[in-house]
């Protein structure tokens, strides 16, 4: 009795500790199994790629530079503003002529920082907004003009008589043609440096910032005692351009526009001094931009540009 009494214990005994296990291992595997779904679940949701975006750009310091954190000052605002929008950037830094031509055949999505002019705007898309405002003003040697140039506009240097150094591809090349005026054009912003303080050339004209930096890297820190400046021959809003052929190109721009409207968007243009939404206008003729016209030449916009300003920057 006493043996079959145990004997029949411990096969029940065994038996509920199967039974008891199996559950435990049923509760622990849902729970283990709930934790790594879970896991998983962040992880695939963490590795979602942002989707990129690509900006063809050329030096120009200290606004947009392979050189410096964040690349330049404009470069740090195309970043804050695509980041906020949840894109990611990346920049190439290639000559800028090729920036624009391989822009418009769609190879990247966008470029920075260009003015307005009619010419771009049938190539381009213009935003409603710009990123920087360009004060374009002379450089020139005070030993060869001690009383200085009064200048403040282009077509003032052709009365005097002057003769200027220019970068291939920057605003005023075409403003020169347009007005007959020579000049001599240089494939960078230190060649145009060196030929105007070898004396080859009367006058240089830049961005005063980029300018007065280029002047001190090519020439030395001493140069700007050597050097007087005029007053402001153009004042532009700058634009990032986005591409009618890259996929990316419209969709871009008007979420560009549209991020801009909003309150973030807002304070971060205010932070840039350029927040009023602007387009170009040549008075007495139709003006576009973004597909919408005036016929009688009256800005869209706030602010008035002058599309005959035309030219690299």
């Amino acid at each position: 009795m006493g043996k079959r009494r145990t004997g029949g214990i411990a096969p029940l005994l065994a038996l509920m500790v199967q039974i008891t296990w199996a559950a435990v291992c049923v509760v622990v595997t849902g729970v283990s199994g709930g934790a790594v779904a879970q896991e998983a679940g962040k992880t695939a949701e963490t590795s979602v790629a942002k989707p990129e975006v690509l900006f063809a750009v050329g030096e120009w310091p200290p606004m947009i530079t392979e050189n410096a954190a964040g690349y330049g000052i404009h470069t740090k605002r195309v970043t804050e503003v695509f980041e906020a929008m949840g894109y990611r950037v990346r920049y190439v830094f290639v000559p800028w002529r090729r920036a624009y031509e391989q822009t418009i055949a769609g190879q990247y999505a966008a470029t920075f920082s260009w003015i307005w002019t009619d010419e771009r705007a049938a190539e381009v898309l213009y935003p409603r907004y710009p990123i920087a405002k360009a004060r374009q003003i002379g450089f020139y040697r005070k030993d060869r003009f001690p009383v200085g140039l009064d200048i403040d506009a282009i077509a003032d240097i052709a009365p005097l008589g002057l003769r200027p150094v220019g970068v291939a591809s920057y605003w005023y090349e075409v403003e020169f043609r347009r007005l007959g005026i020579q000049a001599d054009i240089v494939t960078s912003s230190e060649a145009a440096w060196r030929f105007l303080d070898a004396g080859r050339a009367d006058i240089y004209f830049d961005e005063k910032d980029v300018g007065l930096m280029d002047m001190a890297r090519v020439l030395g820190e001493d140069a700007v005692k050597r050097y007087g400046i005029t007053d402001p021959v153009q004042s532009e809003n700058m634009f990032i351009l986005f591409s009618r052929d890259h996929p990316q190109g419209k969709v871009l721009r008007d979420a560009f526009d549209g991020f801009l409207d909003t309150p973030e968007g807002r304070a971060m243009c205010r932070g840039w001094g350029v927040c009023e939404q602007t387009a170009s206008a040549t008075p007495g003729t139709k003006m576009t931009v973004n597909g919408q016209g005036s016929e009688q030449g009256n800005p869209v916009g706030a602010d008035q540009v002058g599309a005959d300003q035309v030219g690299g920057f």
